[in-house]
């Protein structure tokens, strides 16, 4: 009996010490350590270093688009129009950018053909709204206030912008054509129409490059930029418009002067009257 509990005390220390291993870290771990028969290296200075930038918050903030993909797509379909243009109506499409300049250019393109009845007339009318639309577009974003009219912006606010223009040239040319009925001047009407066509597909062709990088650039001298190409055109218009009326010699320049500032002056006065009201 003595010997079996001599034997027994051996085994429960062993147990005992068993236990004990189990319950604590091995030194030989390299879980925190390396293994003690290959010591670790010397540790390296890393050059990741903490930053200094501090968080004011975790609430997630929703991303931000630079410019809306719409206005993408516009310009990229009025670069596909000007392509085409250029493919197949590239000598037309000279003697349209070379007729406000020379006599001989406009000549020709009269002699050529009917441009208001043409394709490529529909196609560079589509690049001068669109074009047109996105500068006063722009330029509501970039330098008026939109608190009053807050609630139409993005694709409904140049909708109606679209709109607008074209109620407006529409307004316009037809009271043009009922004027030439009444005083029976139909040709020089027809080319004072043919004037104001000329400069609005320049007009088109001239902003188009510009307003790409005023758009995703941001830069607003840009936008000046346009602004005055815009009105210099709108100037040359009235001027070329002023020699058109000379050539009617059974009225005066005095009542051709009003008949003009009536037609382009006036709706301008109209138009800035608004945009002071309700912008300013």
């Amino acid at each position: 009996m003595e010997t079996e509990e001599v034997n027994m005390i051996p085994d429960k220390v062993l147990k005992h010490n068993l236990e004990m291993l189990s319950s604590q870290r091995s030194a030989d771990s390299t879980n925190e350590y390396q293994s003690l028969l290959s010591p670790a290296p010397a540790r390296a200075t890393s050059f990741f270093t903490a930053h200094q930038l501090k968080t004011h918050g975790m609430v997630p903030h929703p991303f931000k688009k630079y410019q809306p993909d719409w206005i993408l797509g516009l310009l990229l379909f009025c670069f596909i129009l000007l392509s085409w243009v250029q493919v197949f109506y590239s000598r037309r499409l000279s003697q349209i950018v070379m007729a406000p300049y020379s006599k001989r250019f406009l000549s020709q393109l009269i002699r050529d053909g009917d441009l208001f009845s043409e394709r490529i007339m529909i196609a560079t009318v589509l690049i001068y709204l669109i074009t047109t639309a996105l500068f006063l577009f722009e330029m509501n974003n970039q330098f008026f206030l939109q608190e009053t009219v807050s609630f139409v912006h993005g694709l409904p606010l140049f909708t109606l912008i679209i709109l607008c223009l074209l109620g407006f040239w529409t307004l316009k040319i037809g009271l043009i054509r009922f004027l030439s009925f009444i005083f029976k001047t139909r040709q020089t009407s027809r080319d004072y129409l043919l004037n104001i066509l000329i400069f609005n597909i320049l007009t088109g062709l001239f902003l188009l490059p510009l307003l790409v990088f005023a758009i995703y650039l941001k830069w607003n001298a840009l936008l000046w930029v346009c602004t005055t190409i815009f009105a210099l055109f709108m100037i040359f218009r009235f001027i070329r418009g002023f020699l058109i009326g000379i050539s009617i010699r059974k009225f005066s320049y005095l009542f051709l002067f009003v008949y003009l500032c009536s037609l382009e002056i006036l709706p301008l006065i109209v138009i800035l009257k608004v945009v002071l009201k309700y912008y300013l």
